[in-house]
Order: C-alpha cells, then sequence, then structure tokens
C-alpha cells in the first residue's frame, strides 16, 4: 500500500508542479494492470500486451498476432507500443534507417526468430500459374489481411452445407508477424531510375520485353521472381525489390534479400543499435520460449508470405 501510495502521489506531483508525468504515469498505468514496476524502454515485455489487449473473444478463423514471447488477438496501438514497448518513435525510426510504417509477414510457423530467405512460389491461389521461384526472398506487406492467406497455408477448410468452402480455421501455430523494415535500397518498379538501370543490366528495354516487359513495368510479383530478373536486381545492389500485390488497396507488398542480416525487427523488438545486423528480429530481446533457433526459425518459411 505504501508503494502504490507513493507512485500516486508522485504522478500527482510530476503531473500538477512540473508536467513531466511521462514515466510516472507509465508506471502507474503497468502497475493497475499488473504489469509490474519497470521503467519505459527497460520493461519485460513478456506478457504485457496480452494483458492489455486479449479478451478471448478473437474467432476461431482469426490468425493470431506474435507478440514477444506471446500471443495476441489484436495488434496494439502504437501509443501502447510506445509506452509500455520499446518501439522508436517516428524520428527515430528513421535515424536507425527504418520505414516508419508496420509490415506484417504470415505463416503457419509460431515462434520465429529469424526469416531466411527461400526461394518459393509466391501464389496463394491453389497454384493457377506456374512456380516462379528466384533468388531466395522473404516478403512483408502493409496489408495484414493479405499476409493472413498465408498464415492460413495448411489450415483445416470448414464447408458448409453444401459442401461449399466458408472458411479456413487456422493450425494452432499460425502467426502474423508485425515488423519494421529497412527500405532504402529496395528496387521500386515506379522509379525510371531504378527501371533505368535494370534495363541496363539486362540489356534490353521493358518496351521490348512484350508480355513480361509489361509486367515487370507494372510491379508483378512472379514476374519480379524470374531467376533472370531476381537475379540481376540483387546483383545491381538492391536488398530486394517492391511488388504490386496490394497496390489495389494503396498498400506496399515488398521481398527482401536480407531479412536475416538486420532488415527486419519486430515492433516489440529492443531495437539495439549494437545490433543492428543481427537476424535476431527481437534485436536483443530472447522470447522465453524460444531461447535456441527452434523449429520456426529456419523451418516452414516457404510456406510464409
Amino acid at each position: 500500500m505504501i508503494l502504490i501510495w507513493g507512485l500516486r502521489k508522485a504522478h500527482l506531483v510530476a503531473e500538477v508542479t512540473l508536467e513531466l508525468d511521462i514515466n510516472v504515469t507509465h508506471l502507474d498505468q503497468k502497475q493497475r494492470l499488473g504489469i509490474g514496476l519497470v521503467g519505459r524502454g527497460d520493461m519485460n515485455p513478456f506478457g504485457v500486451f496480452s494483458k492489455l489487449i486479449n479478451r478471448g473473444t478473437r474467432g476461431k478463423d482469426v490468425v493470431p498476432y506474435q507478440g514477444a514471447g506471446e500471443v495476441l488477438d489484436a495488434m496494439p496501438t502504437i501509443d501502447q507500443l510506445e509506452k509500455f514497448g520499446n518501439l522508436p518513435s517516428e524520428k527515430e525510426l528513421v535515424e536507425k534507417g527504418f520505414d516508419t510504417s508496420t509490415f506484417y509477414h504470415g505463416s503457419p510457423e509460431k515462434n520465429i526468430m529469424e526469416f531466411v530467405p527461400q526461394s518459393s512460389d509466391r501464389s496463394v491461389f491453389g497454384g493457377y500459374r506456374e512456380a516462379r521461384k528466384g533468388v531466395p526472398t522473404t516478403f512483408f506487406s502493409e496489408a495484414p489481411s493479405y499476409t493472413e492467406g498465408f498464415a492460413l497455408k495448411g489450415g483445416m477448410p470448414v464447408n458448409d452445407e453444401f459442401g461449399k468452402q466458408m472458411y479456413t480455421l487456422p493450425k494452432p501455430s499460425a502467426r502474423i508477424y508485425p515488423v519494421k523494415l529497412k527500405l532504402d535500397n529496395v528496387y521500386d518498379y515506379n522509379n525510371s531510375e531504378h527501371r533505368k538501370r535494370l534495363e541496363e543490366a539486362l540489356g534490353t528495354t521493358i518496351e521490348e520485353g512484350g508480355e513480361m516487359g509489361y509486367n515487370l513495368k507494372i510491379g508483378d510479383a512472379f514476374v519480379l521472381q524470374q531467376p533472370e530478373i531476381s537475379g540481376v536486381i540483387k546483383q545491381l545492389g538492391f536488398r530486394g525489390y517492391l511488388t504490386n500485390e496490394t497496390d489495389r488497396v494503396g498498400q506496399r507488398t515488398v521481398g527482401l534479400f536480407y531479412p536475416e542480416k538486420g532488415d527486419v525487427r519486430s515492433v516489440f523488438a529492443q531495437f539495439d543499435p549494437k545490433k543492428a545486423e543481427d537476424g535476431n528480429i527481437y534485436a536483443s530481446l530472447i522470447p522465453p520460449l524460444t531461447t535456441a533457433i527452434g523449429v520456426g526459425a529456419l523451418a516452414g518459411l516457404e510456406e510464409g508470405t
């Protein structure tokens, strides 16, 4: 009781007299939530956001989000991530080389700590197009609903009384991973200078490429994956490429060649500058259930987006 009273008193003093209530407010909020008495940026995040978010109302057909050692029914707000986690401000993210938008990766595997790129077919539509496997790449999208299709792979289809599929029940291990990405050096099919460099390397123009050239110009993911295309993009020094998969909803999708070299961080990461090139998406945070590279770290990524 003395500790609680002391914190509340400190809170009031800071608010009323100094108007510097940031740390004390956070401590008071965390105490009321049963999270613990820890300072901003130094807290152990495991179990924190599930206390804030999970209400036991997530539908069985909804893929949950992967937190740091916890499963979340929904995404925390930016305010929650900054107050109760370690997410840097937008200015700090830019200074660290990260895009300020949140991207997502859907996978049937849980507890992924490191994204190891693989050569995989991008089609989630039953393989209606030929497999086009190119340079090992891991894909992310600003559209979580799009990545959910990849996370549902291997799930159980649920049909109505007439045998028509209504939805798919995800595997218990299915997760959507919210992350921040380094995108300052990725091939942008809308960038005329990038297209010019690619044309010079290919020894031909996009206009001379016929249907493939047109699809390359509009950012078709299946064409960009072709070894003769993605391989050249990588040789040109780009660390990945944008695709048009979610252009229709005004959101970006990107494939990265080097996600295991510090280009990806979980929104729950500590963003430790000393580990800037570390492949662990939690930087120096190690989820308690995955203290070593486990099944999610190296396996099953071909099935994710």
